[in-house]
């Protein structure tokens, strides 16, 4: 495959997130592993917004596919990240609202149901949670028809929504008018329902507020997204517990310029948007060792960023801290 065909997507794999040193924060960058397909197909403009997890020997990797027309929710799966580009993509069409639309999904595993959870995004309500269901994650015919999460009881905008789980309670984490990170809970015994009102628990973000538990520790780690004049780049937070307090490590957890790039092809990325950490196991706990964690982003150039936003040519990649 030539990847002077098609727009670039590539696949990023952080390792070693301990609470960082900005000074000291810089990550090695490969060459794109996946990239989006010809004119004409689904997943043609970008392909961004990834969810992944590792099962039964296998990558299920799940995305937000850009055409030239609409916003869909792709899926492919492949044992190993050099077979990604190679893999069969599933355009899942119970994944979207009352408008073809449906995007920024996450995957995980809710074990006291016993099923796997697909949450993403619709534009039923100025972007409205929904979730679909599956007890087999690998047949993309078999996700149920989609549900409203909950019902949207304020006018801003939400985005990004995201779930984690503690033994007691799973917490749904948004945000809120690029702005605030809102957080709702619902007992475990409930889910998917029974959300309580929001509270808000951070500020200043722009979106795509990912939230994981620190293996082996009573810690959790949010990553957060900036936007400053076009250009994005991760921010950490650490709490105890899931309701919080949330306590700000630093706003340069990951930036374009601590980019270092290894691959044979030129730098493809000025910036740090929408990842997705590779998890220690696959449930509703979200746990990642601080280690050896790796991370999936997306990323574009600043010199691409001169078209309406639907159009930007998202990829993704792998990155390690060094």
């Amino acid at each position: 495959m030539s990847f002077a065909a098609y727009p670039i997507v590539l696949i990023f794999l952080a390792t070693a997130c301990q609470e960082p040193d900005p000074s000291e924060n810089n990550w090695s960058v490969g060459d794109p592993v996946l990239l989006p397909r010809a004119a004409g197909s689904w997943d043609e403009v970008a392909v961004k917004d990834p969810s992944v997890v590792y099962y039964q020997n296998q990558w299920h990797l799940f995305y937000t596919a850009r055409s030239e027309n609409e916003y869909t929710t792709g899926y492919l799966t492949a044992a190993s990240w050099e077979a990604l580009g190679d893999a069969p993509r599933h355009q899942l069409p119970v994944i979207r609202g009352e408008t073809p639309y449906g995007c920024a999904p996450q995957i995980f595993y809710f074990e006291p149901l016993q099923q796997w959870f697909l949450l993403f995004q619709n534009k039923n309500a100025n972007y409205q949670p929904a979730f679909s269901t599956t007890s087999t994650i690998n047949d993309p015919s078999s996700w149920s028809e989609a549900q409203d999460l909950l019902p949207k009881d304020t006018p801003e905008k939400w985005i990004d929504f995201w779930i984690i789980c503690d033994q007691e309670q799973a917490y749904l984490f948004y945000t809120q008018a690029h702005q605030g990170v809102m957080v709702r809970s619902t007992r475990l015994s409930a889910f998917p329902k029974g959300w309580g009102a929001a509270r808000q628990v951070f500020d200043n973000v722009h979106e795509a507020v990912h939230v994981y538990k620190v293996k082996d520790q009573a810690e959790y780690h949010l990553i957060y997204e900036i936007n400053q004049e076009g250009i994005r780049s991760f921010g950490l937070a650490k709490a105890e517990q899931l309701n919080g307090p949330w306590t700000k490590v630093t706003d340069e957890y990951a930036t374009g310029t601590q980019l270092k790039f290894t691959g044979q092809q030129a730098a493809w990325t000025e910036m740090v948007s929408h990842g997705e950490a590779i998890r220690s196991g696959y449930n509703q706990y979200l746990e990642y060792d601080p280690e050896a964690c790796r991370w999936l982003i997306q990323g574009i150039r600043e010199e691409e960023l001169g078209v309406p936003y639907p159009s930007l040519p998202w990829r993704l990649g792998i990155m390690k801290r060094l």
